[in-house]
C-alpha cells in the first residue's frame, strides 16, 4: 500500500521540518499545503523532503479537503505541524502497509498525547484524546466548523493503540493566544447554529471544565504545569462561552433595534 503524508501549515517554522520527517518515517511522498507563511517554513519543509503546495486560507475545514485532492494515492496519513508518531505508531503503521489488503476498513484512528511544559499529560479512558488520521480519502471527507474539523468515514474505523505525541505550545503566551483564537472561532460557530447562553450556563461550563480536566483527568499529578494547564483550558471555555453570550446579546440588540 502507498501511503501519503498531508500536513497544513503557515508560519511553522520550529516545527515543519519535525512533522515532515515523522511522516516520512512511513509515508511515500509528503505534501504540505501552505497558506502564505512569511517565515522560512516552505523552504524548510521542501528541505525535509515534503511538495509544498500553496492554497490561499478558506478554514481548517477547506484546507483538509484541498490538500486530500492533492494525493495520487488513495490512503493518506494526516499530521498538524505540531504532531509527531511515536515509535509504537511509526511499527504499527508500517506494519499495515505491508499487510493492507482491500477490504471494508476504510480509516484508523490514534490516541493522542500533551506535552506541555515538558510534562507528558498521556491519552487515558479518562480524556479519549482519539484522532482519525489514517484513512481511504475515497470514503472519507472533512466536516466540522471554523475549528475542530474531523473527518467523516463511510464505512469501517479500526482503533489503533499507539499514540501521535502533541506539542502544541512553545511557551504560555501561545498557549494563551492560540486557545483564545479557537474560542472564538467556536463561539462564532454556535453562534450561526442557533446556540445561546445565560449567566448560569457559562458559570456552569466554567466549574465542570475545570473539576473534569484538574479532578476528573489527573492534571493535579503533573504538578504546578497540570494546574496551569487546567486553567487554561478553562480559560478557553470561560472565554467560549462568554463570546457566545456576547455574540447573543449583540443579535439581541440588532433586532430590537429592527424592530423599532
Amino acid at each position: 500500500m502507498e501511503l501519503t503524508g498531508i500536513v497544513i501549515a503557515k508560519n511553522e517554522v520550529n516545527h515543519v521540518a519535525g512533522v515532515v520527517k515523522s511522516l516520512l518515517s512511513v509515508c511515500d511522498n509528503v505534501i504540505v499545503v501552505d497558506s502564505g507563511s512569511t517565515d522560512e517554513t516552505q523552504t524548510l519543509a521542501e528541505k525535509a523532503g515534503a511538495k509544498v503546495v500553496f492554497h490561499e486560507w478558506e478554514g481548517f475545514k477547506g484546507q483538509r479537503r484541498f490538500a486530500d485532492t492533492l494525493s495520487k494515492t488513495d490512503w493518506v496519513l494526516v499530521l498538524d505541524a505540531d504532531e509527531r508518531l511515536s515509535k509504537g505508531l511509526i511499527q504499527a503503521i508500517s506494519q499495515l502497509k505491508r499487510q493492507m489488503k482491500p477490504s471494508n476498513i476504510h480509516a484508523y484512528s490514534f490516541q493522542r498525547n500533551l506535552h506541555f511544559m515538558n510534562r507528558c499529560f498521556r491519552n487515558n479512558i479518562l480524556t479519549s484524546e482519539r484522532k482519525t488520521r489514517l484513512y481511504n480519502r475515497s470514503f472519507a471527507k472533512w466536516n466540522g466548523g471554523t475549528v475542530h474539523e474531523a473527518v467523516s468515514v463511510t464505512g469501517k474505523t479500526v482503533n489503533i493503540a499507539e499514540m501521535i505525541e502533541h506539542y502544541p505550545f512553545e511557551n504560555l503566551e501561545e498557549a494563551k493566544e492560540k486557545l483564545r483564537t479557537y474560542a472564538f472561532m467556536k463561539a462564532m460557530d454556535k453562534h450561526n447554529a442557533g446556540k445561546r447562553i445565560g449567566f448560569f450556563g457559562i458559570l456552569l461550563h466554567i466549574i465542570i471544565t475545570f473539576l473534569k480536566k484538574y479532578i476528573w483527568q489527573c492534571y493535579f499529578l503533573k504538578g504546578t504545569p497540570g494546574l496551569i494547564l487546567s486553567w487554561l483550558e478553562t480559560d478557553y471555555t470561560a472565554i467560549k462561552y462568554m463570546k457566545l453570550y456576547e455574540l447573543n446579546h449583540s443579535f439581541d440588540e440588532k433586532e430590537n433595534k429592527d424592530e423599532q
